[in-house]
């Protein structure tokens, strides 16, 4: 396995591991939003969620590929 075969590797788990605490960080603050906003909210939240997890990623990938050489 490469190195930029593990860095992929590990920045995924990272990725999932954070997003799904991210995920329900969300989840909870989604519960004090009033009714009329919920959709909205849903919306911004995945949106978040999506970025963060993007970011994560490509972060953690690159620190990696340093780290691993």
């Amino acid at each position: 396995m490469t190195t930029a075969q593990r860095a992929a590797r590990l920045a995924r788990w990272v990725c999932l591991g954070s997003g799904l605490g991210f995920a329900g960080y969300l989840t909870l603050m989604l519960q004090s939003v009033p009714a009329v906003w919920l959709g909205t909210g849903r919306t911004t939240a995945a949106l978040a969620l999506v970025a963060w997890c993007l970011l994560t990623y490509k972060i953690v990938k690159r620190v990696a590929l340093e780290w691993l050489k």
